[in-house]
């Protein structure tokens, strides 16, 4: 077995027993070795190199906030660490701490060093562009790529792929402050992060540099973090003036791959993000 063969090559040891803990894009598991020690396991057949970059984002990430270590990345697997689940009274505390660490973290230009995915999606990230303004970048690799991906998929009619090409002209006079890029977990919902009893850790990411505004569109969208993740976030890295107006064009981003991923449930909502910032 190939999962056997990497983890006595890389760890010394064999497979004792393994649980299947899900299906998304890729195979998952919880894997006990011979040492009794777990390990998670994300598995794929296609040969590509989404696992490893998936490896590369969480280590990365994991310089700067709590990740489960990576142990190996093949094109056909990534195993990490196992963290056990438990309650953590701390949980929102240390999500709003280390967000705020993680943006602080800046770069140059926005995007990133490779492309990657966001859910079921290809991401662009202007490799090697060196765009160095925002609202360039959000609507040519973010807003514009996910509208004609929805328009082509059928999922709009001309009316709504009308209105929603009229924002690029919206884009200047929203985003019209200093941006700078920060580090982006890229892919923050509540089902991204786990909690052992002592410590929260960051997973499933979409990394990219871009405005940290973006990074709490999902929590607005499906919940998942208290108003104490807000606070300490807040309390560490103070947000600009105009964050709550700007609320809609980061949701839409989100909205729209849901649009593009599970179809015309989403519709309603990516619309309604259009109006709000239109009116």
């Amino acid at each position: 077995m190939l999962l056997n063969q990497l983890i006595q090559q890389h760890l010394g040891q064999q497979i004792k027993s393994s649980e299947s803990i899900g299906t998304g894009i890729f195979n998952a598991y919880r894997v006990t070795l011979t040492n009794d020690e777990k390990v998670f396991i994300k598995y794929q057949n296609n040969s590509n190199d989404l696992l490893i970059k998936e490896a590369r984002e969480l280590t990365l990430l994991g310089q700067f906030i709590q990740t489960p270590a990576v142990l190996i990345s093949t094109q056909h697997c990534l195993i990490l660490e196992w963290i056990e689940s438990a309650h953590n009274p701390h949980t929102q505390t240390q999500l709003g701490e280390q967000l705020a660490n993680l943006h602080r973290q800046k770069s140059t230009y926005f995007g990133f060093e490779f492309d990657n995915k966001i859910g079921d999606t290809f991401q662009p990230n202007a490799v090697n562009k060196k765009i160095t303004n925002w609202a360039e970048f959000y609507w040519q690799y973010r807003l514009l790529f996910q509208i004609d991906l929805a328009n082509k998929n059928n999922h709009l009619s001309s009316d709504d792929y009308q209105l929603l090409c009229s924002l690029e002209m919206k884009l200047p006079s929203l985003l019209d402050f200093d941006i700078t890029p920060s580090l982006l977990h890229g892919d923050l919902w509540s089902g991204n992060y786990i909690s052992d009893q002592h410590d929260t850790y960051f997973i499933d990411t979409a990394c990219y540099y871009g405005h940290r505004e973006i990074d709490f569109a999902l929590s607005f969208m499906f919940g998942g973090f208290s108003a104490e993740f807000y606070s300490v976030y807040q309390a560490h890295y103070p947000l600009d003036p105009g964050f709550e107006q700007r609320k809609p064009l980061y949701m839409l981003y989100h909205y729209l791959n849901h649009l593009n991923i599970f179809g015309s449930g989403y519709h309603a909502n990516t619309m309604n993000c259009v109006k709000q910032l239109l009116d």
